[in-house]
């Protein structure tokens, strides 16, 4: 008889935090090329279940939750030591799998359209609910709903960072953290720099749908049910430059946010990686590199929610055989 396959270790949504930080215990441990499957929480900790539950500001979500954006872990990761990097392959996202919704806020104060030097009101505050079924968010406006195909995406991952510990909610090149970009999403790879040993990865904020910049604040947020394959990646092999990497099967990329830095900084940054691993890895001239990536490569925009800011660029693999 045929041995059956072993279990996939599974994380439950309890296991939660706010911070990324090099000295919390990990709550599970994984071996190199192992999958897991992490149950996710909601950027607001699960507060919101009704339309009823509105934030006046992202102040009193932080007065009332401490914070936003639980990342579930931290988890260890065996044979990882600074100065490797892991892949962090995600392979599915089933979302909303407990409330078979999600929903998207509407606060004061927050978002990418949103001025401090304004003598008009903000927008009030809103919360809209939205029925997630059949790998569609049923979005309603205008008195009907608009049917939204799921397009599922982490928008906080990262590890433990060098120093300091670091709120999920805020973002930096060395831990990654919140940058809500749509290609953190299956079945790309993320890379990310291990600064102590078992990198402590810790992940949540799954987003069902979001357009680039994030412009509200706040994406369709839900519930998510998340599978990956973390895989070690030696010191001497890794193909990294400065920053955090996404990869996909028929392109590669770069990921810029530092917290603070503006859009078209962290593009600049973000295309600086590409064609530095273009250079060290692809046998690129710098001349070369910067003129070809100047004709085919893309930039994909996470956020632009003052002071969050962040960017992708990447280049279709055929260009670089």
């Amino acid at each position: 008889m045929a041995s059956s396959a072993p279990a996939i270790a599974r994380i439950k949504r309890d296991q939660v935090q706010l911070y990324f930080d090099p000295n919390v215990p990990p709550v599970a441990t994984i071996r190199s090329g192992e999958s897991i499957i992490v149950e996710t929480e909601d950027a607001h900790w699960g507060s919101i279940r009704s339309a009823d539950t509105v934030y006046q500001s992202l102040a009193e979500v932080f007065a009332t939750l401490g914070g936003a954006n639980p990342v579930t872990g931290p988890i260890y990761v065996d044979g990882a030591r600074a100065g490797d990097c892991i892949a962090v392959r995600i392979d599915e996202i089933v979302c909303a799998p407990v409330q078979g919704q999600g929903y998207t806020v509407l606060t004061p104060g927050l978002g990418g359209l949103v001025s401090n030097y304004s003598l008009q009101p903000p927008l009030g505050p809103r919360t809209t609910m939205v029925k997630a079924t059949d790998g569609v968010a049923h979005f309603p406006v205008k008195g009907k709903t608009v049917a939204i195909p799921f397009a599922p995406f982490l928008g906080t991952i990262g590890v433990a960072p060098r120093g300091e510990k670091r709120l999920s909610y805020f973002q930096g090149a060395d831990f990654l953290g919140n940058v809500d970009l749509p290609l953190i999403g299956p079945p790309n790879t993320l890379v990310l720099p291990v600064h102590v040993d078992g990198a402590l990865l810790s992940l949540g904020d799954a987003h069902i749908a979001q357009g680039d910049g994030e412009i509200s604040g706040a994406a369709i947020e839900n519930q998510a049910d998340v599978r990956l394959t973390v895989t070690v990646i030696p010191k001497a092999e890794a193909q990294y430059c400065a920053l955090p990497q996404i990869n996909g099967d028929e392109w590669i990329g770069s990921i810029a946010a530092f917290g603070g830095v503006h859009s078209g900084d962290c593009i600049r940054a973000a295309y600086i990686d590409v064609i530095n691993r273009m250079v060290r890895f692809h046998g690129f001239t710098m001349e070369d590199a910067y003129s070809l990536i100047c004709q085919v490569g893309r930039v994909r925009i996470g956020q632009i929610v003052d002071p969050l800011y962040s960017a992708a660029v990447t280049i279709e693999r055929r260009y670089l055989e």
